[in-house]
């Protein structure tokens, strides 16, 4: 008489064989990159682009540390709510330039150390992404009718 575990064993055994050879696979080969992600360096391309790197990125605090103070300034002035919009707008725009300012210094760095350059245009989504189809900003004031619009008041 056989045992309907006895064929079972066989089984498992195989199947655990095969899960284990695509695990060891999976850990060997290299991960695709996601999109608007940059290729991996080597520790040495690590080391050999790192003090320029570090630099640059300092140099990106303080400027966007400026940019952030002198919209802090711009804020506690404003008159009116079209004076604060403005100061917003300005500051956001100051934002976007000083990133892509720091973008083309790194690009330049990866360059000269023949590094292949992150296509960033990919990146999608994140903090400062532009408002996606049907969204409103503060340059786009919400349309009658339109989702977000202020609920009506119950009258008494």
């Amino acid at each position: 008489m056989v045992r309907p575990f006895s064929l079972c064993r066989p089984l498992i055994a195989a199947a655990l064989v095969v899960g284990l050879g695509a695990a060891a696979h999976a850990q060997t080969t290299p991960q695709p990159l996601r999109k608007g992600e940059g290729p991996r360096l080597t520790e040495a391309q690590k080391q050999k682009v790192f003090p320029e790197t570090r630099s640059l990125a300092v140099q990106d605090h303080q400027a966007r540390i400026a940019i952030l103070q002198q919209g802090e300034r711009c804020l506690a002035t404003a008159p009116n709510g079209d004076a604060l919009r403005s100061c917003m707008r300005q500051e956001r725009q100051a934002i976007e330039a000083q990133r892509q300012k720091h973008r083309e210094a790194l690009r330049q760095v990866f360059q000269r150390n023949g590094i292949p350059v992150p296509d960033w245009s990919k990146r999608q989504g994140g903090r400062f992404a532009p408002p996606s189809a049907g969204s409103y900003g503060w340059d786009h004031p919400v349309q009658p009718g339109q989702p977000g619009q202020p609920l009506p008041l119950p009258v008494r």
